[in-house]
């Protein structure tokens, strides 16, 4: 099969399509999530946050940062992992993805408190979400700090 050769104006047009910059502007803030595959966190915010910039280039004036909190928090239309904003069904492949590559000594301090763990999931499932300084430290062994 023979290579398809672009134009820069080709090229640039594809580009542009695919990172929703194009007209028509998207309207639906998962829609736009879920194209970009990922919307990446920064909490550093010169003018704003990375992803309200992100979320504004392609949604225009509709588009207001509480939304995004809206989706994350209250609809659970979206969900927020390490450093992205993604949609839900992509979670599995982030799970997957992140116990390959447990560092040895990391996956001996989750065996030895899988009592912690435990302890955790029901203070949620009876409480609902809480801030990490609620919930009481019962590991078996603390996390080692580096200072």
């Amino acid at each position: 099969m023979a290579a398809h050769r672009l134009d820069r104006d080709e090229a640039r047009r594809i580009a542009i399509h695919a990172q929703l910059l194009d007209a028509p502007r998207p309207t639906d803030l998962v829609d736009v999530v879920d194209r970009l595959t990922v919307l990446q966190i920064d909490p550093t915010a010169a003018i704003a946050p990375s992803a309200d910039l992100v979320l504004w280039s392609r949604l225009g004036s509709t588009y207001d940062p509480a939304d995004l909190t809206g989706a994350i928090e209250r609809d659970r239309t979206l969900v927020e992992t390490v450093a992205y904003v993604r949609v839900p069904r992509d979670l599995p492949a982030v799970i997957a993805e992140g116990q390959d590559s447990i560092h040895p000594s990391t996956a001996a301090w989750l065996e030895k408190n899988e009592p912690f763990r435990r302890d955790i999931l029901a203070l949620l499932e009876k409480n609902g979400p809480l801030l990490s300084r609620d919930i009481p430290d019962t590991s078996v062994e603390p996390w080692p700090s580096s200072g």
